[in-house]
């Protein structure tokens, strides 16, 4: 598994700091040239206008429009955002900005907070969001206080598609292939009959008769409630070839009136997608070491080589119904929609685990079938009051849930009989054969209102901004998870899965099924946040060329999480997390000569511990098998923010910016290792840390003929796009940490240790998830004629840490440290017309290099392990699309 370990975007840079100036010397001398004298009246053109949201705006931002996406021709915004400036995704869904995880950064959509199916994090999921259903997204760096004051990365603003101008009706169907899955040897498990259209039928639904035992506190269930779980469909894996992904989408528009007094249209969008990966891989999970080396000996670590196929199921449905009234003036829309992704995997992994019968080899099969689902219906409304000055007046109201649920989670365990002797059922240990359930459910209400009074006073342009929001989000979790236990002849042993664990040897009691809960794993947990805010700005003139932004909001909040053992509360928050911020920002923009802007800005924000880290259930990542418990004792994160940017724009589209930022952090949270061979995990406060960093991008487009290539491209032009992030940061250890035992105290609470943070974080280190370097580059062809595309796509990012480095019983265990592929992509999108129909053909190659996934800890001497690493194939897929 090779990688590019770095790259040098000064080139690019330097090309961009000369059309800067080049671009600077013409639009002076064209300023110099417009001015008139008149008997003492003299006009000076500052420069000529150049609309761009992000310059208009009052803070420093980033923006997609649907060319972007067309551009690029990522499916879903998650891929899209990775191209925007100081912007990287983890796990392809959430989102990096200035090395800052998704904890630190809000998304919304139309002005809502979105809910999340994702039990470790509050955050939605941002590869839910098709961008065929989006006309565009905001990236703002800098807080202002109509937001939500747990801000730190940036804002994350999705536009949902409105009113359509004419009606449409658009059909598109789609295929990829994959080098390492497609046509390739898979495994698969059968299922249930409607798995393809990524819903269970009811074959999983936990027995009534478990459920009840549970309840009723059995440590054991009897034979007759075991045969009532399904075997056979979940359990059975076989090999097969891989089928290729494909989809199909739907979206149609119709407008219902159009004159002088309203618009009234929708617009729905539907889309399917079946996508396949075959992953093929190691896991290296040292347990011992002496000081900070790992102890390389069979028996001191945990390692498996796995493979396994995923199959990811979308669904998404979409609709925005709105009326306009008075010239658009008057606005309000009902804006619905249903994303879904359901993961179904089947796994075998083989290697050792020193815990288990000193190192055995070990045969493990496991199949996983796991439903996300995210469903909101926002009422929103816009209305701009010509005869009070152009007063404008918005409101929000939404609710929405979101679910996850993981019906029979299992694992089969095998174990050597001796150096070459046979595989045999394993008959110990709670987690070495298992079936697990876990759900999840995710409420949101929210509304909100924004009023917006723009003055003139003294000849100077004001705007007065007020506003109020109230959300309330309730979220509940539930496992039911159980393993087997017993004894059975070796023949017996030896058998398939589906034979040992069929009815009549389950019936016979030589096999135990035992529920798997208790006061320190409990199986439920609930959690609640209510937060009311208010805010006040102002957007000023202070001078011909000087504008400010400034405001306060303030944040009443209350966060609660409880976890239940059998419907009995068992643990509360030791520290109760009721507080109130008042967050001030301020920014200021300068244009000082042509058409060059300049801001600085200051804020201060918040974050706060996400439900699953407050609660001490379990839950395990899917991805890359890691345990979480959540840490009871964790507290708000406050952030000072300092934001400086440099732009100029020398075109509709083209620019070039140069910013800086720091970020001064009090208690971060953090993931850290708990177990000794890093799959168990939690969080921790840490004293404080610092963030900083420098942005560069750069945006133009060349007509060929301008180049002296005309003559081979008339009507084309050269897109040129590149932006560069370098940032670092320093956590610091003056401090305390309060991590969770394992253990509850007389009162039913967990049991906390506060320790010096010395002994927990190496100072100075970076934080987690921060890259050092970001690097994007986009350069393609564009036929201005036909809107027709190819474009060529690299996207870099630095190494960044996963898990943070522990102390254990004998020594330090080193950070987990993940290395983002490279990815280079190349995108054609081309409009055709045939047999009198309009066609939209897209081909797109993506990770052409072949860049493989890695993830790995490294002691002091150097030596490397592979927490996690598996091959990626090289995909190609294709698209078409036809307008009606």
């Amino acid at each position: 598994m090779t990688r590019n370990s770095s790259l040098a975007p000064s080139a690019l840079l330097a090309m961009a700091m000369l059309s800067i100036a080049t671009g600077a010397r013409a639009q002076d001398a064209e300023a110099a040239a417009q001015t008139d004298t008149d008997e003492g009246d003299v006009i000076v053109v500052r420069g000529a206008f150049i609309p761009d949201e992000k310059r208009a705006t009052s803070e420093i931002a980033s923006v997609l429009d649907e060319e972007a996406f067309a551009r690029a021709g990522d499916s879903d915004i998650a891929g899209a955002l990775r191209r925007v400036t100081g912007v990287t995704i983890t796990d392809g869904k959430f989102p990096v900005v200035r090395g800052l995880n998704e904890r630190y950064s809000s998304t919304t959509l139309n002005g809502v907070p979105l809910p999340s199916p994702e039990p470790l994090r509050r955050a939605a999921p941002l590869d839910l969001f098709p961008t065929s259903i989006l006309e565009g997204t905001l990236v703002q760096k800098t807080y202002s206080p109509q937001f939500s004051g747990e801000f730190g990365g940036g804002l994350i603003e999705l536009r949902a598609r409105a009113v359509p101008d004419d009606d449409f009706l658009t059909v598109g169907i789609g295929f990829e292939v994959d080098t390492e899955t497609t046509l390739r040897e898979g495994l698969f498990y059968e299922g249930s009959d409607t798995d393809v259209l990524g819903f269970d039928d009811g074959l999983r639904d936990l027995p009534e008769a478990a459920e009840q035992a549970v309840i009723s506190g059995d440590t054991r269930l009897d034979p007759s409630v075991a045969v009532s779980f399904e075997q056979d469909d979940t359990l059975l894996l076989a090999r097969d070839e891989t089928p290729a992904s494909g989809g199909g989408s739907l979206a149609f528009g119709k407008l219902f009136r159009d004159d002088a007094d309203a618009r009234i249209g929708t617009v729905f969008y539907f889309g399917y997608d079946n996508n396949w990966q075959t992953r093929d891989g190691l896991r290296e999970r040292p347990e011992r070491f002496s000081g900070s080396s790992f102890i390389d000996t069979p028996d001191a670590q945990v390692d498996f080589e796995f493979f396994e196929t995923r199959q990811n199921i979308l669904f998404n449905a979409y609709n925005t119904t709105g009326i306009e009234f008075a010239g658009g003036d008057h606005t309000i829309a009902l804006t619905s929609y249903l994303l879904r992704d359901t993961l179904k995997r089947a796994q075998i992994s083989t290697g050792s685990d020193f815990d288990v019968e000193g190192g055995d080899q070990q045969i493990r099969e496991r199949t996983d079938f796991i439903e996300r689902q995210v469903w909101q219906t926002q009422l929103n409304g816009d209305h701009l009051f010509a005869g009070l000055n152009d007063a404008e007046l918005g409101w929000r109201v939404a609710y929405g849930e979101a679910e996850r649920d993981a019906p029979y989670e299992r694992q089969t365990t095998y174990i050597q009989d001796g150096e070459d002797g046979p595989f045999e059922f394993f008959e110990g240990t709670n987690d070495a054969s298992f079936i697990n359930f876990s759900t999840l459910q995710d409420e949101n209400f929210y509304a909100a209102g924004d009023f917006t009074l723009p003055l003139t006073v003294a000849n100077r342009a004001f705007e007065l901004s007020a506003g109020a929001s109230y959300s309330d989000r309730s979220r509940d979790n539930a496992r039911r998870d159980f393993s087997f236990d017993g004894s059975i002849p070796d023949e017996l042993a030896r058998a398939r899965a589906d034979i040992v664990f069929s009815d009549p040897v389950l019936a016979s009691g030589l096999l135990t099924l035992r529920p798997q809960a208790s006061p320190l794993f409990p199986d439920e947990s609930s959690a609640s946040l209510e937060v009311l805010s208010v805010y006040g700005m102002a957007d000023v003139e202070l001078g011909d060329y000087v504008r400010a932004s400034f405001g306060v909001r303030y944040e009443d909040s209350s966060e609660e999480s409880n976890i239940d053992f059998r419907g009995d509360e068992v643990v509360a928050d030791p520290v109760a997390l009721d507080d109130e911020f008042f967050l001030p920002a301020a920014t200021i923009t300068w244009n000082p000569v042509s058409n060059i802007q300049v801001r600085a800005g200051y804020s201060r924000t918040i974050t706060r511990p996400q439900f699953r880290e407050l609660a001490g259930t379990e839950f395990v990542d899917p991805d890359n098998d890691v345990t979480f418990f959540g840490n009871p004792f964790l507290v708000n994160t406050e952030i000072d923010n300092f934001d400086a940017r440099a732009e100029y724009y020398f075109g509709r589209g083209e620019f070039a910016t140069l910013g800086v930022f720091y970020k001064n952090i009090e208690k971060p949270i953090e993931q850290f290792a708990t177990g000794l061979d890093a799959t168990t995990a939690s969080f921790l406060n840490a004293p404080s840390a610092e963030l900083y960093g420098v942005e560069a991008e750069f945006e133009k487009r060349f007509a060929f003929e301008e180049i002296g290539l005309g003559r081979f491209a008339q009507d084309k032009d050269l897109f040129f796009s590149t932006n560069y992030t370098w940032s670092d940061s320093e956590v610091s250890s003056d401090g305390e940490v309060t991590i969770p035992l394992i253990g509850l105290d007389a009162e039913g609470r967990t049991l906390g240790r506060t320790v010096d943070a010395s002994g927990r974080i190496t100072d100075g280190r970076r934080l987690q998830g921060q890259s050092e370097h970001l690097f994007n580059l986009q350069l393609g062809v564009e036929d201005v004629e036909t809107q027709s595309k190819a474009t060529l796509l690299l996207n870099y990012a630095s190494d960044r840490i996963l898990i943070v480095e522990s102390p254990t019983s004998s020594g330090i265990r080193p950070a987990i440290v993940e290395e983002p592929p490279l990815s280079l992509d190349f995108v054609i999108s081309q409009n055709l017309e045939l047999a009198g129909g309009e066609y939209g053909f897209g081909l797109k190659v993506t990770n052409i290099l072949g860049e493989d996934y890695s993830a790995t800890q490294t002691d002091d001497r150097g030596v490397e392990k592979a927490f996690q690493e598996y091959d990626r194939g090289r995909m190609l897929s294709v698209s078409l699309k036809r307008e009606f």
